[in-house]
């Protein structure tokens, strides 16, 4: 089994039921099958997903390539199984209250595994995908207004809250690949006041492996990812996050770790950083993560980078990227001395990669 042929079984039994909305272009999910029979015998060429299923068509084999999100400088090409995620999808699906009723609006390229996984879950669960190749909040909000739940990183979520409407209609939001901040969750749960909002942590070499519910009484706690998914173990050596998980890519030793580190508190997992989110200055470990959260906290701040770059005196320093209006002041007196940036530099945006992560590589060129 693979994806073509469960898209062919759905175009059987769901027919004339809408699967895509890309813009003004609607799929059912007969019309999106036809589509890709198309593509795979080049007569015509459908963009956003259409090729996924097509390379499939003539592959027998249930392993299939996927692309890690491009979260590193190295993006790697990853084998998956068919089961590695049709297996995982009841236990995601019932969490983030997505089934055959689901309307989910979701944004950007398939080369984020975030997005994949999510195409492929609403496939499965028999439900509606609507999705935009405008990068555009204004028509974002337009195109949710028919949705019943939205999958979005952390950053594309923040464009959403800034229009100030409210949006009864959403029951659901999962997001992750990034921390929330408090800021950010008060105004989701505000915008959106009738969603459970949900933060995952994972990988794209381990799929999902702890998820939490935000709530008002927590959404202060923002290092903490919640508990492991059913069927996941979680261990914790020399700092390091390592992850037993059945949902992982092939030819990945488990237990593994993808250099994430963090501790336990109680059943939950708090994430500490990566190696790359912490900057040894003058012998002081500091970590690009608090110190983020810290900046985000003041009132003013609608986000925070923290950037490493190289002094050759000192060996590592940093400069804070802050999108906001609040007095350089303010911001050095709510850090420690240690913690104070090189520079505090205003911009009107934090540059993201396809994927939606804040892309550093640009803010640090």
């Amino acid at each position: 089994m693979n994806f073509y042929e469960l898209l062919k079984a759905r175009a059987e039994t769901l027919g004339d039921k809408i699967f895509l909305t890309v813009d003004d272009k609607i799929f059912s999910y007969k019309e999106f099958l036809r589509a890709v029979d198309n593509v795979a015998d080049n007569r015509v060429s459908l963009p956003y997903s259409a090729n996924f299923f097509a390379e499939q068509k003539f592959n027998a084999s249930n392993v299939f390539e996927v692309k890690t999100s491009g979260s590193t400088a190295n993006p790697k090409t990853l084998s998956r199984t068919f089961e590695s995620w049709t297996d995982f999808f009841p236990i995601q699906n019932k969490i983030f209250r997505v089934d055959e009723s689901s309307k989910v609006f979701m944004h950007g390229s398939l080369d984020f595994t975030g997005n994949l996984n999510t195409l492929l879950a609403i496939l499965f669960a028999g439900g509606s995908i609507i999705t935009t190749d405008k990068f555009s909040p204004r028509e974002w909000l337009k195109l949710i207004k028919g949705a019943t739940n939205i999958y979005l990183v952390p950053a594309k979520l923040t464009l959403l809250t800034a229009c100030g409407e409210q949006f009864e209609n959403i029951r659901s939001i999962f997001t992750g690949s990034q921390v929330l901040t408090t800021a950010q969750s008060i105004s989701l749960m505000k915008t959106f006041p009738n969603a459970e909002i949900f933060l995952y942590y994972g990988a794209s070499e381990l799929s999902y492996v702890t998820y939490k519910k935000i709530t008002a009484d927590n959404a202060g706690d923002v290092q903490n990812l919640g508990k492991p998914f059913d069927g996941v173990k979680i261990f914790i050596r020399d700092g390091l996050i390592y992850v037993d998980t059945p949902y992982r890519a092939e030819n990945i030793p488990t237990p593994a770790t993808v250099g994430d580190f963090g501790h336990f508190d109680g059943e939950d997992l708090i994430f500490e950083g990566r190696g790359e989110d912490f900057i040894n200055r003058g012998g002081v470990k500091l970590s690009a993560l608090d110190i983020e959260r810290k900046i985000s906290a003041l009132n003013g701040v609608e986000a925070a980078a923290v950037v490493k770059v190289v002094d050759k005196v000192r060996g590592d320093n940093f400069v804070a990227y802050v999108v906001g209006s609040v007095d350089k002041k303010i911001i050095r007196q709510a850090l420690t001395p240690a913690e104070s940036p090189k520079d505090i530099i205003f911009v009107d945006a934090l540059p993201l990669n396809q994927s939606g992560k804040v892309d550093k590589r640009l803010l640090s060129g």
